[in-house]
């Protein structure tokens, strides 16, 4: 009786310390306040890079005022973007890379949920420091790329017709050159591996002697259609040709500056072949070079400051650089054989060349100062032709 008395004043003294189930410090499990709806969501973004010459760096995703980097094979998530349409795109892609369909593009973002988009990513083949070139040595005129040191030539066309004068674009993505594989001499491009092959002129003339324009959006080149050689351009598509020279001599050998306003030239008009330059649109004629014996073929460097080329104003054909208002000309070969086509490194330090020195057409580079001794890249019984070096180091 004791035990039960004093259990029942426990649970009371229990009771009242607690206030019951409505006591003075209210419910014991109050009902939780309600979250605020969300008022913004997020976006997965996923890149996949396939190809070659892909850019290790990554690339940037900027989706409405947020941005954040991604490598070039990854997933991210950019959160607290605004409910509705935004808009999402990949930036700081190298050149030689591009976004399968659309880059810029309209995701829809939902308050409190994921929205995801994937970009595809395709990187191209990239000549990189190397040196293109015609050669025979398999039968017929073909175009081969090589390292700068001669090593690894590799064999690029491949046809039964003649594919000469090569020149290598400035993002070192495509190759513009000459063939008669549909029965005139015309112009053409194609991917640094050989593929991708797109005839660019249709002329019944002959077509030779490019150069792209810095962002390889057009070419110039030299054609006889009219009787007698004449510079024009044309965009890589094939459209807007344009004749940029007219006059009764021979117009040849067109190279565009790296800034884009001028273009070297050689012509006859004159009498001897002099060293020209003119506005991208073919005015504003200047004669830079006048000297008894032929000076052509004149290339700028990279840097714009300076020209190289050939000149017979010593009684052979030798390399020469100058500045590009015509002063300061500097002998960089001296044999008594044929030099030709010169083209520099991408560093400017270094030009690489053709010559018959050792009896056929080999190619060989120098010292854009004339230091040291050619060294011969290629060595074999067949004619090596024409060698342009890519300006992409």
């Amino acid at each position: 009786m004791y035990k039960s008395i004093v259990l029942l004043l426990v649970v009371m003294l229990l009771f009242i310390s607690c206030g019951g189930d409505d006591g003075p410090t209210g419910p014991k499990n109050p009902t939780s306040p309600e979250e605020p709806e969300p008022t913004t969501g997020a976006l997965k973004v996923t890149t996949n890079t396939t190809g070659d010459d892909i850019d290790s760096d990554g690339y940037t995703v900027v989706a409405g005022n947020e941005s954040t980097n991604i490598d070039v094979s990854d997933t991210v998530f950019i959160s607290d973007l605004s409910e509705g349409n935004a808009e999402v795109e990949l930036s700081d892609i190298t050149s030689n890379c591009s976004v399968d369909g659309e880059n810029r593009r309209d995701v829809s973002v939902t308050a409190g949920d994921t929205v995801a988009t994937t970009f595809g990513i395709t990187c191209e083949d990239v000549a990189k420091n190397q040196i293109v070139f015609s050669s025979s040595r398999s039968g017929n005129r073909e175009i081969y790329l090589m390292n700068a040191d001669g090593t690894s030539p590799i064999q690029i066309t491949d046809n039964d017709d003649i594919d000469y004068y090569p020149i290598i674009s400035n993002d070192g993505t495509k190759i513009a050159f000459g063939s008669d594989r549909n029965g005139d001499l015309n112009l053409y491009t194609m991917n640094v591996d050989g593929s991708g092959v797109q005839e660019v002129t249709t002329s019944s003339g002959t077509t030779v002697f490019y150069s792209w324009s810095p962002n390889d959006s057009s070419i110039v080149f030299t054609d006889d259609r009219v009787g007698n050689q004449e510079i024009y351009k044309i965009d890589v598509d094939g459209s807007n040709e344009m004749r940029l020279t007219n006059n009764t001599g021979n117009d040849q050998y067109p190279s565009w500056s790296p800034d884009g306003s001028t273009i070297v030239f050689t012509s006859d008009r004159t009498g001897d072949e002099e060293i020209y330059t003119m506005n991208a649109d073919g005015s504003n004629i200047q004669q830079i070079t006048s000297i008894a014996g032929d000076d052509d073929i004149a290339r700028w460097s990279p840097d714009g400051s300076k020209f190289v080329f050939r000149s017979g104003r010593d009684g052979d054909f030798e390399i020469y650089t100058m500045n590009n208002d015509g002063t300061g000309v500097q002998q960089v070969t001296d044999n008594t054989d044929y030099d030709a086509f010169p083209s520099w490194s991408p560093d400017g330090t270094q030009i690489v060349f053709e010559s018959n020195r050792s009896g056929n057409g080999e190619i060989y580079k120098i010292n854009a100062d004339g230091s040291g001794a050619p060294v011969n890249l290629t060595v074999n019984s067949a004619s090596d032709n024409w060698a342009f070096w890519s300006p992409v180091e």
